[in-house]
């Protein structure tokens, strides 16, 4: 049953990540949502299931004592003659343990957290979102100003520190220039850029 939990946690976390970030051993970010979230659905759907059958056997099971105890002909035994009451202070009490499911209540507890965290995760992202799009909105009159960014929020103009030069998304060098490993700054605007000290590649 715990594997199962276990399991559907390790693919909702892989699709937030891949929702929020960037898509984990997947290109698109809906490849990733089907991919992860589809599992994290079976998972924790079979977990819930296993734990409503653990809990409807037991309680099957106090039923059927109850029933049972009811149907016997078992009867407390009566006591005759003069009884003297005795003082409850003075008696001796016996604790009864009553069986719990805790391993069921913590794994509530826990899918409670998981849940709280991704929806300040959620949250985050979409403030983040929104001042994008503001930032976006009054700058879109200067073309220096527009901002180029990917799909996680970062900057995608990428300066190449040896030539000095910065490339815009789309042109031919652009690819070339993600796949070095070193020697690339990033900037958000050609305002940056420029400013920075670099220039633009000639046509």
């Amino acid at each position: 049953m715990w594997i199962a939990y276990t399991i559907g946690l390790v693919f909702l976390i892989m699709l937030v990540k891949s929702m929020i970030i960037k898509p984990i051993l997947f290109k698109e970010k809906w490849q990733a949502g089907v991919g992860y979230g589809i599992p994290a659905v079976l998972c924790f759907l079979l977990f819930f299931m296993l734990a409503y059958s653990n809990y409807s056997s037991e309680q099957a099971y106090f039923k059927d004592q109850k029933d049972r105890y009811t149907a016997s002909s078992w009867h407390p035994p009566t006591v005759s003659g003069s009884v003297t009451p005795s003082n409850p202070a003075g008696g001796q009490y016996v604790s009864v343990p009553i069986p719990q499911n805790k391993n069921l209540e913590d794994g509530l507890l826990n899918l409670q957290n998981d849940l709280n965290a991704l929806e300040k995760d959620v949250a985050a992202k979409t403030a983040s979102t929104t001042a994008t799009t503001a930032y976006a909105a009054s700058a879109s009159d200067d073309p220096k100003k527009q901002p180029y960014m990917d799909d996680s929020g970062k900057p995608a103009i990428i300066g190449d520190t040896d030539s000095k030069i910065y490339h815009l998304p789309g042109d031919p060098y652009y690819d070339k220039e993600m796949q070095k490993l070193s020697n690339n700054v990033y900037f958000r605007t050609i305002e940056e850029a420029e400013t920075a000290g670099y220039r633009a590649i000639k046509g």
